[in-house]
């Protein structure tokens, strides 16, 4: 793994084994190994290829106890999917064990099907790169709009006095 992460745990067995009665099935060896050492875990800021004109970037990586919940967030989801990350637009990484545990991206405001992003978690964590936001150049007039949600501009403008 490329990237560091923080504040992860041990998940407790229990919380894996109610995933796994509810899908059906056990969870992808590459994510069981994980969640043993770094449930809930947050990662520095990263970046991952979507296609090659989209990225995207692990904000959180969902705790064991909270995926089922968040897996009823996802339309259409596969029977024997579930949610492992959460992205900072509101986007989800998630599992297919119908697909052998391929890992797949899910955009919340796109309807096409869901871009299989690795054959495996761990395959996934492999393609997590460290993302430095200083390392982003614009060109001149590259920027043609940007509209700013008006409560998030006032606790921009309450930081500035």
């Amino acid at each position: 793994m490329k990237i560091k992460l923080r504040n992860g745990k041990p998940a407790h067995e229990g919380a894996l084994l109610t995933i796994e009665a509810v899908l059906g099935c056990r969870l992808s060896e590459s994510f069981r190994l994980f969640l043993t050492a770094h449930d809930g875990a947050e990662p520095e800021s990263n970046y991952f290829k979507i296609s090659d004109k989209n990225g995207s970037g692990v904000r959180w990586f969902i705790p064991a106890t909270e995926i089922l919940q968040d897996r009823k967030c996802i339309e259409g989801l596969p029977k024997k999917a579930y949610p492992v990350a959460r992205d900072d637009c509101g986007n989800f990484v998630f599992v297919d064990e119908d697909k052998n545990g391929a890992v797949f991206f899910w955009d919340h405001e796109v309807l096409d099907d869901p871009v299989k992003l690795a054959p495996n978690f761990g395959a996934f964590l492999d393609l997590l790169e460290p993302f430095d936001v200083s390392t982003v150049q614009l060109k001149p007039g590259q920027v043609k709009r940007v509209w700013v949600d008006p409560e998030f501009l006032k606790t921009i403008d309450r930081h500035k006095s």
